[in-house]
């Protein structure tokens, strides 16, 4: 076996961590678990010592947060890629992180897919940037690098949009999202498409009727107030796609909980 890679995890739940490093057999891709930390400022002190060429990272952390905790790493010019791992509802924190160069994005909870591809794309930035794996045909590794790029930002601007629809579900339109991230309205659409296998405005249904559901089984609102409150200005409108999307009424549902 070649080069083993060294990983630091930092967050600040128990679980996440050891989910993380019970999810994959790190070792057969090529990696080891150095080190873990459940907050910022014991991660810093941690990986100046164990020097770690890959760390993972909660956004949401106490204390010193996870851009904080990124932008000390760029201070101490710590120049182990950074892999940021957070939930749906973090999307202006994912963007400050992508601004410090962080290699990836993962949400949670984390697929197994989704970190072997990351683990994979590290090594190959990885040995690129060392100079350790260049076919004889320069021009053709050249392609294959800008592919993965290409493909590792459409990952993030997907994952990105994806977060400002579940933060933004009450107002957002393919308008609004084109705007935000200087796209057209078309690429927007195909972008939601891909990452979901849904059209933007069933993703966008389902979400309203999901939170909908939420409002009717923890708070006493109004029906009325419910639909106003996940998107829904007309009341006859919401109680239209509530009950083709659930079988029954907004009131129904309340009763059957």
């Amino acid at each position: 076996m070649g080069k083993i890679y060294r990983v630091f995890l930092v967050d600040d739940e128990v679980w996440i961590l050891v989910t993380l490093q019970k999810i994959i057999d790190w070792r057969k891709y090529g990696f080891e678990i150095c080190g873990t930390a459940r907050d910022g400022q014991v991660g810093l002190e941690r990986i100046k010592n164990l020097k770690p060429d890959l760390i993972f990272s909660d956004i949401k952390m106490p204390g010193m947060n996870g851009i904080e905790f990124i932008r000390e790493l760029r201070n101490e010019k710590i120049d182990a890629e950074v892999v940021v791992v957070s939930g749906y509802s973090d999307f202006e924190y994912a963007k400050s992180a992508l601004k410090f160069g962080c290699m990836d994005y993962l949400m949670k909870p984390v697929d197994e897919d989704e970190l072997i591809a990351c683990l994979n794309r590290f090594i190959t930035r990885y040995e690129e940037e060392n100079n350790e794996n260049y076919s004889n045909d320069e021009s053709e590794g050249m392609n294959e690098v800008e592919t993965a790029d290409a493909y590792l930002s459409e990952r993030r601007l997907s994952h990105l949009i994806l977060l400002y629809i579940q933060e933004n579900f009450q107002s957002v339109s393919l308008q609004s999202i084109a705007d935000e991230f200087n796209m057209s309205i078309s690429a927007v659409s195909q972008l939601v498409k891909n990452k979901t296998g849904k059209s933007y405005s069933k993703h966008l249904l389902e979400i309203r009727i999901e939170k909908a559901q939420e409002l009717l089984r923890n708070t006493n609102d109004s029906i009325e107030t419910v639909a106003e409150k996940v998107g829904y200005s007309d009341y006859f409108y919401f109680m239209k796609f509530f009950k083709k999307a659930t079988g029954m009424s907004p009131s129904e549902y309340r009763k059957n909980l």
